[in-house]
């Protein structure tokens, strides 16, 4: 029985061992692998067994297994497949460029992978249900730099446009992005949260909502914030121009008032505790749903103080 019970997991760790690999360059960064490779940062990290963002030139990651094939049953929604093989609705969707919710039984998925490849045909699970997630479209890597000014943020001045400045000669290596810090504190942080769950209203060391996992975050490095994402908009000034590291953005799915908020973490990417996920991520900021419900940026001006 022990030997029964030990075989899955040891196939697993050869199937995982099996896949493909990246070796570290020089100004490699987690954000920046797991945006090359269509995978996160979370994953990277969970695969390799990383307990920080820190990484060595020459370092060699393991890389998640690209897809594999899903059927679609009867019964089947985008959230109940995701959570069944370990992705996100907005992944799948990303994968298998889908405008919307709608899925037709019979219709066959690629489904990105964490390292181990699941049946391509799982039993269907007609009790599980999806939320209602607005439609979103693939979309390429976020410039580095984001401004706080996305797609009709309510209402921001625009950040007055930089001189041009004459091309600079070919360079042998991409240069690292400015915005871009991994020993700034929240950074260190925020990746402590990954993969926490989610649940509306909760504020504890085991589950959090959005606005709670920002408090927390920022608890951890002395500063104490309101506790809601509409008092958070509130109680900071708005950010104009290129965004910080520590910078909160905010949302409005309902269309109307503030009603979710994140971390900037530089290079246009965010984390937040996403309901749709039900868990602490990391995301675009250049994704079509979010630039929709984009609201703005603000700026903690206790955590500026804290920089040099």
């Amino acid at each position: 029985m022990r030997i029964i019970a030990v075989l899955p997991w040891l196939i697993a760790l050869v199937l995982a061992q099996a896949g493909p690999t990246y070796t570290v360059q020089r100004g490699d960064t987690l954000y920046s692998i797991a945006k090359r490779h269509d995978t996160t940062v979370e994953i990277l990290m969970r695969l390799n067994s990383l307990s920080d963002a820190t990484l060595s030139v020459g370092q060699v990651l393991q890389l998640p297994l690209r897809t594999v094939q899903h059927t679609v049953q009867r019964g089947d929604t985008l959230f109940s497949i995701a959570r069944r093989y370990g992705a996100t609705v907005q992944a799948i969707q990303q994968e298998n460029n889908l405008e919307g919710t709608t899925l037709s039984p019979g219709q066959v998925l690629r489904i990105p992978q964490v390292g181990v490849a699941a049946p391509s045909n799982p039993p269907a699970n007609p009790s599980a249900s999806t939320p209602n997630l607005p439609p979103t479209n693939p979309s390429p890597a976020p410039p580095a730099g984001a401004t706080a000014n996305l797609v009709n943020p309510t209402p921001l001045p625009n950040p007055t446009p930089p001189a041009p400045e004459p091309a600079p000669p070919p360079q042998p290596s991409q240069p690292l992005d400015t915005d871009y810090d991994p020993t700034h504190p929240l950074i260190l942080v925020v990746l402590k949260y990954l993969g926490l769950p989610y649940v509306f209203g909760a504020n504890s060391d085991r589950t959090v909502d959005c606005s709670a996992f920002v408090q927390q975050v920022f608890a951890e490095v002395g500063i104490k914030l309101p506790r809601t994402s509409r008092e958070q908009w509130a109680a900071f000034s708005t950010v104009q121009g290129a965004m910080r590291q520590g910078d909160l953005v905010f949302f409005s799915f309902g269309g109307r008032q503030i009603d979710h908020v994140g971390i900037y973490l530089g290079r246009g990417v965010f984390a937040h505790a996403n309901s749709y996920g039900s868990r602490v991520v990391i995301e675009s900021l250049d994704s079509p749903f979010y630039k929709r419900v984009y609201r703005g940026a603000k700026r903690v001006e206790a955590l500026s103080a804290q920089q040099p």
